[in-house]
């Protein structure tokens, strides 16, 4: 498909007392901006959830938006910090899951600010047509870049992840330090060794079920963990009673329906 045949599809959520607002007076200005975002409107930038980003992706959009207000003007007093941080782990999440963090950006504009919204929309969606379709840049098929954006979803969800992401938010704030370097180097020791493991953990799962019955080794290849990882993903599976082992090769259970990635 061409770059100029491609019409991106494009998620944006927008805090309610800025960047929505701006993205209204533009409407009302009549400002000329592409069409290709589709707007869900939040109380704040900072509620947005990793799982809410990457749910998008896997639902085939090719870029997701987060929209909030400048830096110290958030209405909730520290919300937009918080969405720094929760940016920062979505693209440590994506990175992982094969997924080009460029498809997702995080910007700021006031309520009066029309003309930035429609100047970051039209960038933003130019830069999405430049990278192309979901899996173009990637160079992965959809279906197996699917596959990994939903095994990072899944890892999202984790409590193990979710509590090792809440008490650095909690230090973060306490410390008032948010400057790029430090997120970087916080969720680099703190949270980014759990994010590999809870997603070659699901993806794990989630092959089994897509391509079963299927061997070890197979595993090893397509998901890049060590055998012995892998080994061990499968055998607290199997405990669930979610897998199933016969002559070497791994099966979900007949009840597998009934289960997902997630337990």
């Amino acid at each position: 498909m061409s770059q100029d045949l491609f019409k991106p599809k494009i998620l944006g959520f927008l805090c309610n007392w800025c960047c929505y607002t701006a993205a209204d007076s533009a409407g009302v200005a009549r400002y000329q901006y592409p069409p290709n975002i589709r707007v869900i409107r939040v109380m704040c930038s900072g509620r947005i959830d990793p799982v809410f980003i990457l749910e998008a992706f896997s639902c085939g959009a090719d870029g997701v938006f987060v929209g909030g207000c400048h830096l110290g003007e958030c209405h909730y007093q520290t919300g937009n910090y918080e969405a720094l941080v929760v940016a920062a782990l979505t693209r440590k999440l994506l990175e992982k899951a094969g997924l080009s963090t460029e498809r997702f950006l995080l910007e700021w504009a006031s309520a009066a600010e029309g003309p930035r919204f429609v100047e970051i929309i039209t960038n933003f969606t130019n830069k999405i047509k430049e990278l192309g379709p979901l899996g173009k840049t990637e160079k992965k098929d959809k279906d197996e870049l699917r596959l990994k954006i939903l095994a990072a979803k899944s890892a999202a969800k984790q409590m193990k992840l979710r509590t090792r992401f809440g008490n650095l938010a909690k230090e973060l704030r306490k410390e008032g330090d948010y400057s790029d370097k430090i997120i970087h180097d916080k969720l680099g020791q703190k949270v980014a060794g759990v994010i590999n493991t809870e997603i070659a953990r699901h993806e794990t799962f989630l092959r089994i079920q897509k391509d079963g019955p299927v061997s070890f080794n197979d595993l090893e290849k397509k998901i890049g963990a060590s055998l012995s990882e892998i080994e061990k993903y499968v055998s607290t599976f199997s405990k669930k009673g979610l897998i199933t082992e016969s002559d070497g090769q791994l099966s979900v259970t007949s009840n597998e329906q009934q289960v997902t990635s997630n337990q």
